[in-house]
């Protein structure tokens, strides 16, 4: 398979990924948590695309760039899967103490933000800004919908 083509089809998968989180965050500030539950399985199945784009460029042997920056995606997603599909226990969003999974979840999701960041600049400058503003979205996103949960969180308190 052609070099670029796996480019081309990191950087889609890359902004699919962005994309799934902005809608995530978006249902959840407003409170459509089942919808949200209905989205794990398609989020999930990013570890297809993924997985497969990773393989193929250890194969073609692409750069160790490349399968460094695409390595933390398909862990974190990988951990996606159990966290949040094969358990099946209901998330709590704002827990008064902080499960070691969800810290770990944490911390996968944004490195393996970072790597597809990385991998789209690698790609090309263009690609890589195109990709860093998909973050910078989910970012927004997660920030409204903090926002939200605080503003509830304040008005069910009574202050």
């Amino acid at each position: 398979m052609d070099g670029s083509l796996i480019d081309i089809l990191m950087i889609v998968s890359a902004l699919a990924f962005y994309i799934f989180l902005i809608v995530v965050f978006i249902l959840r500030a407003h409170g459509l948590d089942n919808l949200e539950l209905r989205l794990v399985y398609p989020f999930s199945a990013l570890l297809i695309p993924f997985t497969a784009l990773w393989i193929i460029n250890l194969i073609n042997g692409a750069d160790l760039g490349r399968l460094i920056a695409s390595a933390p995606i398909v862990g974190f997603l990988v951990y996606d899967l159990w966290y949040r599909a094969l358990t099946k226990k209901k998330p709590i969003h704002h827990p008064e103490r902080w499960p070691i999974g969800l810290i770990v979840y944490l911390l996968l999701l944004q490195i393996g933000s970072i790597g597809v960041n990385w991998y789209a600049y690698l790609v090309s400058k263009f690609y890589g800004n195109l990709v860093l503003i998909g973050y910078f979205l989910f970012i927004g996103a997660f920030g409204y919908y903090q926002y939200r949960y605080n503003k509830r969180k304040k008005i069910s308190s009574g202050s």
